[in-house]
């Protein structure tokens, strides 16, 4: 279930910030982590998990399919001379999600969504100035047996 590829998914966005960097992205359980507020800590990368559509029958595995939404805080602000460095972070989102399909073995499947993968978005997060950024779209197939009646769950 998600909690054991979620934080593998985060991990895909530590990517090159073009400054000698590397986006901050923060982590859902692995670690107590996951900030109030971001204080323009640019860049960064929020995952947030929007749904899961579940076919599953009694016996059987669930195909889970969950969706989600990774947004990339690019700037401190709105200052549009700083749009050229949001749209370098197309290609790099789009081959770090290429070279990670599997999450490292912890799902059947991992990709952008098909249509709106990628959009740059005017962004806000707490109480900080709005400010420039990408709105990733993101799916996630997994198949997993589901033990009904286990009350550990």
């Amino acid at each position: 279930m998600i909690e054991n590829w979620v934080d593998t998914l985060t991990r895909v966005w530590e990517i090159p910030n073009g400054r000698g960097g590397q986006v901050k992205s923060y982590r859902v359980f692995e670690s107590d982590e996951f900030p109030e507020t971001l204080n323009l800590d640019v860049p960064t990368a929020l995952t947030f998990v929007d749904g899961v559509d579940a076919d599953y029958s009694q016996g059987g595995p669930a195909i889970c399919m969950w969706h989600g939404t990774t947004i990339f805080h690019l700037t401190p602000d709105l200052d549009r001379t700083r749009f050229p460095y949001v749209l370098t972070f197309f290609s790099r989102i789009l081959v770090a999600a290429a070279a990670n399909m599997k999450l490292s073995g912890r799902v059947d499947y991992f990709a952008l969504e098909a249509s709106d993968s990628i959009g740059v978005v005017v962004t806000q997060y707490g109480n900080e100035a709005r400010h420039l950024g990408l709105e990733v779209k993101w799916m996630v197939k997994e198949e997993v047996v589901l033990a009904v009646g286990d009350p550990s769950l």
